[in-house]
């Protein structure tokens, strides 16, 4: 079994290596790469339906239509025109399989879970047209933040890896690291939260303070995950089962779950302008 922490050491610990971008192992190369292109899909679509307004008339089969169109070439694709370095390998040995497993237990976990945290916490709630809803929270969503979150990690993993590799091991590779993954995750929740702005079916009391100190809570969420994901077939001597990375990503989920809690008592204690209310634990919200 991976060891959750094992592959992180290693990369913390491997000696320079000619800095790169891309995987050494051929799936995960083809996988990045796959994931970065349907990254430009994705993102046109929802340029398209933001800009004209297309949502206007949607209801529960309108907005579900639209997340399996965004969603579902992270699968499809890859079972139809899988790459060179996937042919010969069984289903759950090929990269994207995995990645896939990891991002929707993640993804899951962070709409089921975290998002009573926007709701009590931050103000924040949904306003769709829409009765599909599990734990306050469209299914639709569901899988628009899978395609979202395939993104994200795709793009961060490549940024990590060429530190990593361009660095010497030691101090500086770990304090680096830590900040690098810092900034990536304010930098992705905040252009998250300015970008949905426009969509007036995700409302916040207060924007202003969810672009501030909002996005500080939400940058928890990629604080843990960029690390985590990116040591995925990372190291030419371990490979990853599926199991592994559904374990791991249910790992990250609890680490997360931890210190969405902990920023919640620490901006209660500190921040003014949360009422009592809002600070009470969210978790005694249902269906």
């Amino acid at each position: 079994t991976q060891s959750t922490w094992g592959t992180l050491l290693d990369i913390e610990m491997a000696p320079k290596l000619e800095p790169r971008w891309l995987a050494d192992k051929p799936s995960k190369r083809w996988g990045e790469i796959f994931s970065l292109a349907f990254s430009g899909y994705w993102m046109l679509m929802l340029v398209v339906v933001l800009a004209l307004k297309m949502y206007e008339d949607w209801n529960d089969w309108g907005y579900l239509i639209f997340s399996i169109v965004i969603a579902a070439p992270t699968v499809v694709y890859p079972v139809l025109f899988p790459g060179a370095a996937d042919r010969a390998l069984p289903y759950c040995e090929r990269y994207w399989v995995k990645a896939n497993v990891w991002i929707a237990m993640f993804s899951f976990i962070g709409n089921f879970y975290y998002t009573q945290f926007f709701f009590s916490l931050l103000g924040a709630s949904y306003t769709l047209p829409v009765t599909w809803i599990l734990n306050g929270v469209p299914i639709a969503l569901y899988l628009v933040t899978h395609a979202y979150f395939v993104s994200y990690h795709a793009m961060v993993t490549p940024l990590l890896r060429r530190f990593w590799t361009g660095t010497e091991p030691g101090a500086w590779r770990w304090i680096g690291s830590g900040l690098i993954v810092l900034a990536l995750a304010y930098f992705t929740a905040f252009m998250e939260t300015l970008t949905i702005a426009s969509f007036p079916y995700y409302e916040f009391k207060d924007r202003t303070f969810m672009y501030t100190v909002g996005t500080t809570f939400y940058m928890l969420y990629f604080v843990f995950s960029f690390p985590m994901f990116a040591r995925m077939d990372e190291s030419l001597a371990q490979s990853w089962t599926v199991m592994d990375a559904l374990k791991d990503s249910m790992v990250c989920g609890m680490a997360v779950f931890i210190a969405c809690d902990a920023w919640r008592i620490g901006a209660c204690a500190m921040v003014p302008a949360l009422s009592a209310g809002q600070c009470k634990p969210p978790y005694g919200y249902c269906a």
